[in-house]
């Protein structure tokens, strides 16, 4: 019965490790879903920016 109260607190030490490891597990995929993000506004914006300066008028064309 000695021997099993010795090991709870290894346990429990393994159980917060382990939940801290998926803690950073889940900043990490949220991160990267923000970089995949801002990826994508920056290339509207690149694409806005070469749409708008080949017209020469600032204005782009929606018309289809």
């Amino acid at each position: 019965m000695i021997g099993s109260v010795g090991g709870a607190p290894g346990l429990a030490t393994a159980l917060m490790k382990e939940k801290t490891a998926m803690q950073d597990v889940e900043v990490a995929v949220v991160k990267k879903g923000q970089d995949i993000e801002k990826a994508k506004g920056e290339s509207a914006l690149k694409l806005i920016d070469s749409a708008s300066g080949s017209l020469g008028s600032g204005r782009i064309d929606v018309r289809v």
